[in-house]
């Protein structure tokens, strides 16, 4: 698996990926989780996505940390 990283993105064959988690409140003792998103893209690599009325939260995370996202980050 390599995967370059320019200031919080990682790239991988030409397509540049940013580490995001959903909108909204982080409860205490649970882990956010972080997919792989593209900018300016609604959708995760993982297929996931926020509600109708929400988003995407700002800033960038340092690390995906969603399975699925991984696995296909490691197949691209």
């Amino acid at each position: 698996m390599e995967f370059r990283r320019l200031m919080s993105t990682i790239e991988r064959d030409g397509r540049v990926f940013v580490a995001l988690r959903k909108l909204g409140r982080v409860r205490n003792g649970v882990r956010p989780v972080y997919h792989a998103v593209t900018p300016n893209c609604r959708i995760a690599l993982c297929s996931d996505e926020p509600g109708p009325r929400s988003g995407w939260a700002e800033p960038p995370a340092d690390a995906v940390t969603c399975q699925m996202c991984l696995k296909r980050l490691e197949r691209l």
